[in-house]
């Protein structure tokens, strides 16, 4: 790993998936618009890994998951067209401050339709139309009336993890 590197990406399962299936795809069909856009999916997550590539926030929008502490970067292959799919991703934050920022890759998907926002907020286990602070007090409410530990993920809890992404 590069040092001085302040933010380090990781792929959730869910994101290993997706790469894997954009790998099928271009195995399937050489030299196509498929294997174009792995390869620009794998440079995007290259420049993902420090501080490189900036990344647009996600605005809340009822007919979808609260994603609004993720972000999403663009990928295509075709400088001509608009870029047929997104990284949905999520800074979490050191503890203690001052380590490094860890990037989790929620999903990669098409921007068609909103796929890859809706797969997103699957992943994170979010409902639709429910804002994040909406969603904390509800888990506060029930952690209230049941002080046992709740299983599954909290809202800001990493999803569990293999090895993360590493570049040589």
């Amino acid at each position: 790993m590069t040092e001085g590197l302040r933010i380090k990406v990781h792929l959730s399962p869910g994101a290993r998936q997706d790469i894997e299936r954009f790998n099928q795809r271009a195995l399937k069909n050489p030299h196509s618009r498929d294997e174009a856009l792995l390869e620009a999916t794998i440079v995007m997550l290259h420049r993902l890994n420090g501080r490189r590539h900036p990344t647009k926030p996600l605005d809340y929008d009822s007919r979808f998951a609260d994603l609004s502490d993720c972000d999403t970067t663009y990928v295509g292959a075709d400088p001509h067209e608009k870029p047929p799919l997104r990284i949905v991703s999520r800074d979490i934050r050191p503890e203690p401050p001052g380590g490094i920022t860890r990037r989790e890759i929620v999903a990669i998907g098409a921007r068609r339709d909103s796929e890859v926002y809706r797969t997103a907020g699957q992943r994170l286990g979010r409902p639709v139309g429910v804002t994040l602070d909406q969603l904390a007090a509800q888990r506060r409410a029930s952690a209230a009336k049941n002080p046992a530990p709740q299983a599954g993920r909290g809202l800001d809890i990493p999803a569990p993890v293999g090895a993360d992404l590493e570049f040589d």
